[in-house]
C-alpha cells in the first residue's frame, strides 16, 4: 500500500492477526505496500485480496513488470485489495509470505521458482491463505497453486526468430539462474534456430545471476566478438544488460516476457512474450468460482499466453518472408507439431 497510513494500518494488522491464524510468525522483510493506483469507487466487499511477493523490481520491463501487471489486472477487474513486495531476497521470502496471510490476505502470488523452498515452508503453516506459484513444476499442498507457463515454447520462438533474422550465421541467448523456466528456455531457443535453420549456429551462456546486468552484458559482447547478430536474454533484469550491449554495438534482440522495444528501440526488433498477467487473471476467476484446486495449470501459446509482439520501428526491417515464415512456426507451436524442447 502505496501511502504511509494504508502501511502502518497493515504492520498494525500483522501485529494483531500473528496469534489469531495458523500462520506461524517467521522473521523477514516486512512487504512493501503497493497499490498501484486508486481502487474502484465501490470494489465488492467479498473480493479476496491478493498479495504478491517479487524477486526484483517492477520496473524491469520483464519477468517481474510481468507479475506486476497480473497484480493490476486483478486491481482493476475485480476491485480487490491489493500489496506488493519488490527487490524480496530468497533469505527473506518465507518471511514476507508469512507477513502476508497473517495479514489475511486470500491470495499470495509467489512470482517465480526461486522463491518454491520459501513457499513450501511457509504454506503447511497458512492454511487459511492461496499460494499461487509461478513456474513451479510441484504442487504438494492443499493450499498451493502452481501455473507452469510453457517457458520453452518462448525460446522456441526468441531462437526461430533469430536464426530466420541473423545476416552472420550465429546467434546468442544468455540464461540466468539455473532453474528450469530458465534453462528450459534456453534450450527451446536453440531448439527453435535449428527448426527454422538447421545451419544456424547458436552461442548459448548461462550467467548465474538474475540481476547482475553487467555480467549479462560482457557475456553478450563476448558473443558478438565472436560473430553473433542477435543476441537474447533470458535472465530477468540482468536482460537489460544484454539489451544494452547490442545496442551499444548495433546488433539485435528479441525481448523476453514482455515487450522490451522500450527498454532499446535501437536493439529489439521483436519479443517474445510470456502474458503471465493472463495467467493471473485466469486463477483469480477460478477462485472467485470456487474451481481453484491444488494442481498444476499448464498454459502456453495455445492459450494465447506466449507470443510475438509488433515489430514497431523494425516493421520494414524484418523481410516479408520471415514475417511469414515464423507465423507458420507459431502456428506449428500451437497446434502441437514440434516439441519446444526436442525430444
Amino acid at each position: 500500500m502505496k501511502n504511509s497510513m494504508r502501511f502502518v494500518v497493515f504492520l498494525l494488522v500483522v501485529i494483531m492477526l500473528v496469534s489469531l491464524t495458523g500462520c506461524t510468525q517467521s522473521g523477514g522483510q516486512e512487504p512493501a505496500g503497493g497499490d498501484g493506483g486508486e481502487a474502484p469507487a465501490d470494489p465488492p466487499e467479498e473480493a479476496p485480496s491478493v498479495a504478491l511477493v517479487l524477486p526484483g523490481p517492477i520496473s524491469d520491463m520483464g519477468w517481474n513488470a510481468s507479475g506486476y501487471e497480473g497484480l493490476m489486472i486483478i486491481e482493476s477487474q475485480y476491485g480487490a485489495e491489493v500489496s506488493y513486495a519488490e527487490n524480496v531476497s530468497e533469505s527473506d521470502a518465507e518471511g514476507v509470505m508469512r507477513d502476508y496471510a497473517n495479514a489475511g490476505f486470500d491470495i499470495v502470488f509467489v512470482h517465480g521458482a526461486v522463491f518454491q523452498d520459501a513457499m513450501a515452508n511457509a504454506a503447511p503453516d497458512c492454511p487459511d491463505t492461496m499460494f499461487v506459484i509461478t513456474n513451479y513444476y510441484e504442487s504438494d499442498a492443499p493450499n498451493i497453486v502452481a501455473v507452469a507457463v510453457a517457458d520453452a515454447e518462448q525460446g522456441f520462438l526468441m531462437g526461430a526468430f533469430s536464426a530466420l533474422m541473423t545476416k552472420s550465421g550465429t546467434v546468442g541467448v544468455i540464461g540466468g539462474i539455473e532453474i528450469p523456466p530458465i534453462t528450459d528456455a534456453v534450450k527451446g531457443f536453440a531448439v527453435g534456430a535449428a527448426y527454422a535453420d538447421p545451419d544456424v549456429k547458436v552461442l548459448s551462456a548461462m550467467t548465474g545471476s538474475v540481476e547482475d546486468a553487467g555480467l549479462a552484458k560482457e557475456v553478450a559482447l563476448s558473443m558478438i566478438d565472436q560473430g553473433a547478430d542477435f543476441v537474447s536474454a533470458i535472465a530477468n533484469q540482468a536482460g537489460l544488460g544484454v539489451l544494452e550491449a547490442t545496442a551499444d554495438k548495433g546488433m539485435y534482440s528479441v525481448g523476453a516476457n514482455v515487450d522490451q522495444f522500450d527498454a532499446s528501440p535501437d536493439s529489439v526488433v521483436t519479443s517474445v512474450t510470456k502474458e503471465v498477467s493472463k495467467a493471473y487473471d485466469f486463477i483469480y476467476s477460478k477462485y472467485l468460482e470456487g474451481d481453484l484446486n491444488p494442481e498444476i495449470y499448464r498454459i502456453g501459446a495455445k492459450e494465447g499466453l506466449i507470443y510475438l509482439t509488433p515489430y514497431h520501428d523494425f516493421e520494414d526491417f524484418v523481410p516479408e518472408e520471415v514475417k511469414t515464415r515464423i507465423q507458420e512456426i507459431n502456428q506449428d507451436l500451437i497446434d502441437g507439431k514440434v516439441n519446444p524442447l526436442g525430444n
